[in-house]
Formats: C-alpha cells, sequence, structure tokens
C-alpha cells in the first residue's frame, strides 16, 4: 500500500508556492450553514459555522470552527515544544478536535478569473478553476437582515435554483461557498428546495497588519495555519494538482490514512509530525464513521 501511495505522490504537480499576491482582509462575514446531506433525515440536517474573509478583490470561505480548532492546536503544541525542551519526540500531544468540520477552503479571485479549492491531506493540495459564472436575476424585493438592508436575486447553478439576498451597501461581490457575482455582499442565500442554507450571522470590518513570523524550530513552522484571517492567501506550500489527481489521492488516504500519512511525510525530516497525527486520531488507523451522503450541493 505504502508503494502504491508513493507512486500515486510522484503524480502529481511537484510542490511549489502559488504566486498569487496575498491581500489583507478588509471585512469578515459569518454564516450558518445547514445541507441536508441525508434525504432520509431530513430533519438532521449538516450544520457548521463559516466565515468569509474579504478582500477588495478576492475572498476566502472555510469552516470558522476548524480555524478556531486549528488556531487553539498550534498554540497548545507550541506550548508543548516549550515544555518539552524544543522537541516534539516524547511530547504527548492530545487532540483538541470536538467535532469533524468542513476540510474544503475555497479561495475567489475574481479579477483573474480564478477560483481555487484547497484541502488538507497531510500536504495542502489545490485544484484551480475559473471563477464560476452565475446568470442571477435581480428582482424588487427587499428584506432586512440584522439591520442590513438586502435585494433578491435568482438564478440556476449546479442543478439547484438559488435565491440570495445581497447588499447593496456591502460593495463585494462575494458570497458563501462559489456563490458570487452581485453586485453587493451575498448575506444570506439558499436553494428553493431549502436543503442548502447560509444564514448570516454577522458581518465586521476589519484592520489588521501582517505581523511577521518568527519561529523557533521546524516543528512550530509546520504547524503555523493559514487560517488566521489576516490575509487571502493560498497556503505557501499547496501542491497543484488537476482534478482526477485530487480525488485518486484522497481515495487513498480513506483508504490507509496512517500508510498515506507515512508515504507524505517520508524524508521530509518531520516524520515526528506522524505522532501529533496518529495520537489526534486518539492512535486510531481507520477513518471515522462515515456520514451517509446522498444529496450533495453541487447536483449538476
Amino acid at each position: 500500500m505504502k508503494r502504491n501511495i508513493l507512486a500515486l505522490l510522484g503524480l502529481c504537480t511537484v510542490a511549489s508556492s502559488f504566486a498569487q499576491k496575498p491581500e489583507l482582509a478588509v471585512a469578515k462575514a459569518k454564516y450558518t450553514f445547514s445541507h441536508v446531506v441525508d434525504t432520509n433525515k431530513r430533519d438532521k440536517p449538516y450544520v457548521e459555522d463559516m466565515l468569509l474573509v474579504i478582500g477588495k478583490n478576492s475572498s476566502f470561505y472555510t469552516s470558522n470552527v476548524k480555524m478556531n480548532q486549528q488556531i487553539n492546536f498550534k498554540k497548545y503544541v507550541a506550548e508543548q515544544i516549550k515544555n518539552n525542551g524544543g522537541t516534539l519526540n516524547g511530547a504527548r500531544i492530545v487532540s483538541n478536535r470536538k467535532q469533524q468540520t468542513i476540510e474544503v477552503d475555497h479561495y475567489n479571485f475574481g479579477n483573474e478569473n480564478k477560483f481555487i479549492t484547497v484541502e488538507k491531506l497531510i500536504s495542502e493540495y489545490m485544484v484551480e478553476e475559473e471563477t464560476p459564472k452565475i446568470d442571477w436575476k435581480i428582482s424588487k424585493d427587499t428584506m432586512s437582515f440584522s439591520g442590513v438592508n438586502c435585494q433578491k436575486a435568482i438564478a440556476q447553478f449546479k442543478g439547484r435554483t438559488w435565491i440570495a439576498w445581497f447588499a447593496p451597501s456591502l460593495p463585494f461581490s462575494a458570497g458563501p461557498w462559489k456563490l458570487n457575482g452581485l453586485p453587493g455582499l451575498i448575506i444570506d442565500a439558499y436553494d428553493d428546495k431549502k436543503e442548502v442554507l447560509f444564514q448570516f450571522g454577522g458581518f465586521e470590518a476589519v484592520k489588521i497588519n501582517p505581523i511577521e513570523k518568527k519561529y523557533t524550530n521546524e516543528d512550530e513552522k509546520y504547524l503555523e495555519t493559514d487560517l488566521m484571517g489576516n490575509e487571502i492567501k493560498i497556503p505557501a506550500k499547496a501542491i497543484k494538482v488537476s482534478a482526477p489527481e485530487f480525488k485518486r489521492l484522497k481515495d487513498a488516504k480513506n483508504a490507509d490514512p496512517y500508510g498515506f500519512a507515512k508515504a507524505q511525510l517520508a524524508g521530509t525530516g518531520m516524520e515526528g509530525m506522524l505522532n501529533v497525527a496518529k495520537q489526534s486520531s486518539g492512535g486510531n488507523s481507520t477513518p471515522p464513521a462515515v456520514i451517509t451522503f446522498n444529496n450533495p450541493i453541487e447536483l449538476k
């Protein structure tokens, strides 16, 4: 299995930093994401808090739960390194992950017509496509969400009829997930069956200055997260692959998580991180129970 995984990794594009110029965030919007993933259990949708980080010309959509878990776990591991003489060797790492989260992040660079999906499979992989073009029909209907005045728009997209409420007073053409292209931030959105909902959870303008990051050792550097919210940027070591290549990688990880991790870290000098990954999963090498999933967001 390990040999097969190593061969698969060799098919991928050579790791390199993506040349996209980072952009400082100017605002953040929060959403409660609700998705009926199993049509046999419509009363029990999957629910998670999400975050849209917004720049003047780009946006970054991620799990707010995952972001906070990664930030807190990074701080925790850094403290363990400090207390263990500057190394992870022999350190006892206990996961702070209390729930599964959405692992896929979306970056939209509208001015360059680039939409990038990033997912971490030990290493981080990115798949690039054109920014989705959505043919919105804007109506005269208006509504207020938490004091934000919005206007209604409707479109057919990815097999669903979407209703979106956008705020003309917030001049960003961004929105949650792949929804974009309206003359104002998408505040609230859902499909006509209300199987997928993005419900507004708040908006704030931000003024953040980039901070120079310093590391005491390579282990701490490896744990750096790109989800800090300061900048909209592709993870520095994201590996660009095609959609079919990424699917093969993900299938390999699901089939043998521990073997996949071992192959990914082989020869990097970071094999000690495998103990972190193994302990974070409670020492198990098998994936968690799979949620029944018969109703994807994208129906076509």
